[in-house]
């Protein structure tokens, strides 16, 4: 399957919301195996490292495009040049996906041409995506009509909320099933947002720390006295309540012999917790991070966890807990230890992690005790609308997790959009007794004038 996006972009540049949409969807798309083709202006120019030949096939054919609501003088010209167009690039493809094309006033051009082509491809599928509920044209003229009539294909909206407004101005009401609301159009990539290392990115990815509900990282070498197993308890109560644990710890420099069996001993306690493959090792994701990581990378997996646990029974003060709680984490530091209490105040949670100083022994049931402490630390997270709102939009709102509510509007049936006789929309001989012109439209123009009224719709 082929799959276009019908754009009018003469840039890249992603701080434009509808670009930055364009964008995903397209990496959405190669990521899933299709290899998509996106049309823009012939004087497209980018330096965004995506917006390249190498990656994307880039089709500079359009038209250079003046933002402006007013009828171009050559207006039929125009249109039979961007039919064309489309004639010639989207006749390998089978599903096409349109940006502003349908609703925005700019784009009369461009629209008029894509329902022309489109009564010529009848098995071509069409998904328009909206971003906001557009105003019913109050013009019966064409082609101003044009931006409130039924369209070729289906209407994609983010929410359900507004989808009757939407139904109401393409007339749409009787058939609501082609109004469909996805919110896929609008996920965003995390990793992509803001320039991380690509050791980051890497570490983030295959510790699956966007896929968690709570998702933690633990810098240390691995030495006993840091109490590993507690988290890994903590997490077998996250995964026992009904949701997905994920931790990572950042091993530096832990390739000796004892560290190793340490790690080996965690190892079979994950299992034993049902937590295989919910716990990695920074060394072994990557063999950068064998002897060590760059203090950057430490901070940046922390924009990509939620809760921060300091078990350690020997360290009476630690620069990750400070760096945790700079970070935005949730941090449960050791509260047997009072410099933490003396340090941290109310900032942080505090748990009987043990220490040297207390001599405490723990009792055989230490698994029981730190997993009933997880459905605290779950109410604790979701008390925090900020914790909670971010890890949500990280685990449900990203590109691999919305494209399953992407992939299945690429296999509806194409559907026709408003026939000729419906409306006088699509006429290559627009009637000329309408009187008179607006000024700015030469006496010789081949399209329908426009009263002067009708001029700012």
């Amino acid at each position: 399957m082929r799959v276009a996006i019908f754009t009018t972009f003469y840039e890249a540049h992603s701080g434009f919301s509808l670009i930055a949409v364009a964008e995903t969807q397209l990496r959405m798309l190669i990521d899933n195996g299709y290899d998509p083709v996106v049309l823009v202006q012939e004087n497209f120019k980018t330096t965004n490292e995506f917006w390249q030949p190498e990656i994307l096939d880039i089709r500079k054919v359009l038209p250079h495009l003046q933002l402006t609501d007013r009828i171009h003088d050559e207006f039929e010209q125009r249109v039979a040049h961007i039919h064309a167009i489309l004639r010639e690039n989207l006749a390998d493809v089978d599903v096409c996906i349109t940006h502003g094309i349908l609703a925005l006033p700019f784009y009369k051009e461009h629209n008029v041409a894509m329902r022309r082509y489109a009564q010529e491809r009848p098995d071509l599928l069409w998904l328009h995506w909206l971003h906001s509920a557009p105003e019913h044209s109050r013009s019966e003229l064409y082609p101003w009509k044009c931006r409130s009539v039924c369209p070729p294909g289906y209407i994609v909206y983010p929410n359900e909320s507004d989808k009757g407004p939407v139904l109401c101005t393409f007339g749409l009401e009787q058939i609501p099933h082609r109004v469909i609301a996805c919110r896929a159009g609008h996920a965003q990539d995390p990793l992509l947002v803001w320039p991380y290392m690509d050791l980051t990115k890497k570490l983030v990815r295959r510790a699956g720390l966007l896929e968690g509900d709570v998702s933690v990282i633990y810098p240390v070498r691995m030495d006993r006295n840091k109490r590993v197993e507690a988290i890994l308890y903590i997490m077998a109560g996250v995964a026992k309540a009904g949701y997905e644990p994920r931790l990572l710890i950042v091993d530096w420099q832990s390739q000796g012999a004892k560290y190793i069996k340490y790690k080996d001993e965690l190892d079979e306690l994950a299992d034993d917790l049902g937590l295989a493959g919910k716990m990695n090792y920074s060394s072994r994701l990557d063999d950068r991070c064998s002897q060590g990581i760059p203090h950057q990378s430490v901070m940046e997996l922390f924009d990509f966890t939620n809760a921060y646990f300091h078990p350690s029974g020997s360290e009476t003060y630690s620069l990750v807990v400070h760096e945790a709680v700079m970070r935005g984490n949730v941090v449960y530091a050791n509260g047997d230890f009072p410099p933490m209490r003396e340090l941290y105040g109310d900032a942080v949670y505090y748990l009987p992690f043990g220490s040297r100083v207390h001599g405490r022994t723990y009792k055989p049931d230490e698994q029981t005790f730190w997993e009933e402490r997880a459905l605290g630390i779950l109410a604790d997270l979701k008390a925090n609308k900020a914790i909670w709102g971010k890890t949500r939009a990280q685990k449900e709102w990203t590109p691999q997790a919305l494209w399953k509510d992407f992939v299945p509007l690429l296999a509806l049936k194409p559907a026709k959009g408003a026939e000729h006789d419906d409306m006088n929309a699509w006429k290559q001989e627009p009637d000329t007794t309408i009187s008179p012109w607006p000024d700015w439209i030469s006496s010789t123009t081949t399209l329908a004038p426009l009263s002067v009224s009708e001029v700012g719709e």
